[in-house]
C-alpha cells in the first residue's frame, strides 16, 4: 500500500488504458484522411500497438483485416506470429476464423488449441501456448481481429482482455472513420463528375438548339447518338462541343 501523499502506482494495464484514451482523443481531433488499403493497415496496427505496450504475458500480437470477405494479416514485418494466422486462413479453422465468423472474443489455451490440428501444430513450432482473439467491428460488420499470443505456459491472457477489448475498439473506431472518409470522398467525386457531365450536356444542347432544334429535340439527338454508338451521353456531348469549336 502506498503511503499517504505518495503518487498513485500505475500498472502496465493502466498504461494501456491511458494509451487507448490518448489515441482516441487524437483520433477525434484529427480524423484520418488517407484512403488506400495500406493506410487502413497502418492505422489499425498503430492504433493497436499504442494501446498494448508492456501488457503482462503478451509475447506478441497481430492484426487481421477482412477485405472482400478474405482475411489477411497486416504489418507482417513487425508481427511475430503471422505464420500461425496464415495456417488458420488456409484451413478456415482456428481461433481467428471462429472469432470472425461468430463475432465473439476467444481465449484459447494449449489444450483447447488441439481442436484445430493445423493450428496446434504451428503453435507448437512457434512456442505459442495460448492466444486471445478480439473481433474488430463496425456495427454488425466484422472488420477483422486483434490477436494476442502468449508463450509462457503459466500466462493467463484473460487478465489483459479488458485492455485488448479497448484496443480493438480503438482500431475499429479508426477503421470506421477511414471508411466514412473514403465513402465521402467517393460521393464527392461522383457529384463532381455528375455536375461536369451536366454542364457539358447543357453546352451541347445549347449548340444544337442554336441550329434550330428545340430543347427536347437536342437532348433526344444526343441520347440517340449515345445509344447508336454505345458511348456515354457525356462523351457524345463533349464530341459535339469539340466539333463545334473546331
Amino acid at each position: 500500500m502506498p503511503a499517504a501523499g505518495d503518487p498513485p502506482v500505475t500498472t502496465r494495464a493502466d498504461r494501456g488504458l491511458n494509451a487507448v484514451a490518448g489515441v482516441l482523443g487524437r483520433l477525434a481531433e484529427e480524423p484520418p484522411t488517407a484512403l488506400d488499403g495500406t493506410a487502413a493497415e497502418e492505422l489499425a496496427w498503430t492504433a493497436v500497438a499504442q494501446a498494448l505496450p508492456g501488457l503482462p504475458d503478451v509475447a506478441g500480437h497481430g492484426v487481421t483485416l477482412v477485405r472482400h470477405g478474405v482475411p489477411g494479416s497486416v504489418r507482417r514485418d513487425l508481427a511475430r506470429f503471422t505464420a500461425l494466422e496464415d495456417v488458420q486462413y488456409a484451413a478456415g479453422a482456428g481461433p481467428v476464423p471462429v472469432a470472425l465468423r461468430e463475432h465473439r472474443t476467444l481465449v484459447v489455451d494449449h489444450a483447447t488449441g488441439r481442436t484445430w490440428p493445423p493450428y496446434a501444430s504451428c503453435a507448437d513450432e512457434l512456442g505459442v501456448r495460448s492466444c486471445l482473439v478480439v473481433p474488430l467491428s463496425s456495427g454488425d460488420e466484422v472488420l477483422g481481429s486483434l490477436n494476442l499470443y502468449a508463450t509462457d505456459p503459466a500466462a493467463d491472457l484473460r487478465i489483459v482482455r479488458p485492455v485488448a477489448r479497448l484496443a480493438a475498439d480503438l482500431a475499429s473506431t479508426a477503421l470506421a472513420a477511414l471508411a466514412r472518409q473514403a465513402a465521402m470522398a467517393k460521393l464527392t467525386e461522383e457529384l463532381r463528375t455528375a455536375l461536369e457531365s451536366r454542364a457539358v450536356i447543357e453546352q451541347a444542347k445549347g449548340l444544337l438548339m442554336a441550329r434550330g432544334n428545340s430543347d427536347g429535340e437536342a437532348f433526344a439527338l444526343l441520347r440517340r447518338l449515345s445509344q447508336n454508338h454505345n458511348i456515354k451521353l457525356r462523351e457524345v456531348a463533349a464530341l459535339v462541343v469539340d466539333l463545334s469549336g473546331s
